[in-house]
């Protein structure tokens, strides 16, 4: 039998009109005899290596979970420095937050208009003392300038009762003879150096009561609804020059717009930043708050505040 024979009549012999299909082009086996990968192979490989990322899924929620920890252990250290002893970023933070939270309804572009300027708002942090009720007359003497000839003053044209009068009675009866107290024409009536705004009437009450000094030579006015009511303090203010207001924030703006209190000595705002039981201080009790910045935010202080007349202060 010839060679050609052979061949033809071989089982790998191809008939002449023979024609290859597409898929069997394709061989699972290459020359040195191990097997290729085919489609379901490739199948199988990318299966399994979704199957890996899933099983590390798992592994980066963990760390997600672990900086997490970190994080809020971080903001819980934070937490437990009043604000007023941060640095002056996070002061006027704290107060950007709790204003968009008191208005969360607001879109930005309102919110914007509402912004209490930064530079309205008085660094704090400087000063030493714990912001307790304990250093509250020393923490006004640092935040108002020249604090004596504005607080420590009388009305030359009133007529002197109460706490001033009675001064020869006090403790420091000595140091006022030997240098009286500045007396000065024309003090506006109602018009006070310093407004503390407190959430509760009860707080207000423990704000007077750790001013002992000033009571003796400036007059306080309770500008909260405990017990008071607003005629009662609108008489008040309008015939006592005041140095010092204590209120809430709803109150002091109600005075406000009666035209009882006024604006025209008013250089500091403190915000009294005392946490209570729940650990939450005015800037996180949302009707307080709305109370709060709907007071800022009104128009007479407002202006002064754009102006650079007031400053709000974080105690």
């Amino acid at each position: 039998m010839s060679k050609a024979k052979a061949v033809k009549d071989s089982g790998d012999a191809l008939e002449d009109d023979f024609i290859l299909e597409d898929d069997q082009y394709l061989s699972d086996v290459s020359e040195d005899g191990h097997e290729l990968a085919g489609a379901s192979d490739n199948e199988e490989l990318g299966q399994a290596q979704a199957g890996d990322k899933r099983k590390q899924a798992p592994l980066k929620e963990t760390d997600k979970k672990k900086k997490k920890k970190k994080l809020s252990k971080k903001d819980k250290e934070q937490e437990k420095i009043p604000l007023g002893k941060r640095v002056h970023e996070k002061q006027i933070m704290a107060i950007k937050e709790s204003q968009d939270w008191a208005f969360k309804n607001l879109s930005s572009m309102e919110l914007d208009e509402r912004r209490i300027p930064s530079e309205a708002i008085k660094d704090s942090k400087a000063f030493a003392l714990d912001h307790t009720l304990v250093h509250l007359e020393s923490f006004l003497k640092f935040s108002v300038e020249g604090w004596k000839t504005k607080i420590f003053v009388q009305d030359a044209s009133a007529n002197q009762k109460g706490p001033v009068a009675d001064q020869a009675n006090t403790p420091s009866a000595k140091k006022a003879k030997k240098k009286p107290l500045e007396k000065v024409e024309g003090l506006p009536k109602g018009s006070p150096v310093a407004l503390i705004l407190s959430p509760s009437g009860i707080r207000c009450m423990d704000v007077i009561r750790a001013l002992p000094a000033f009571q003796e030579v400036a007059k306080v006015g309770k500008l909260f609804a405990k017990h008071l009511k607003v005629p009662e303090q609108a008489h008040f203010l309008e015939n006592t020059v005041t140095h010092i207001c204590s209120g809430t924030p709803n109150r002091v703006e109600k005075l406000i717009q009666d035209d009882a209190l006024k604006l025209d000595r008013l250089e500091l705002i403190v915000l009294d930043c005392f946490k209570d039981a729940k650990q939450r201080t005015i800037l996180d009790m949302q009707e307080i708050r709305v109370d709060l910045f709907n007071l800022l935010n009104s128009q007479p202080i407002m202006d002064r505040l754009k102006a650079g007349k007031t400053k709000v202060i974080l105690f």
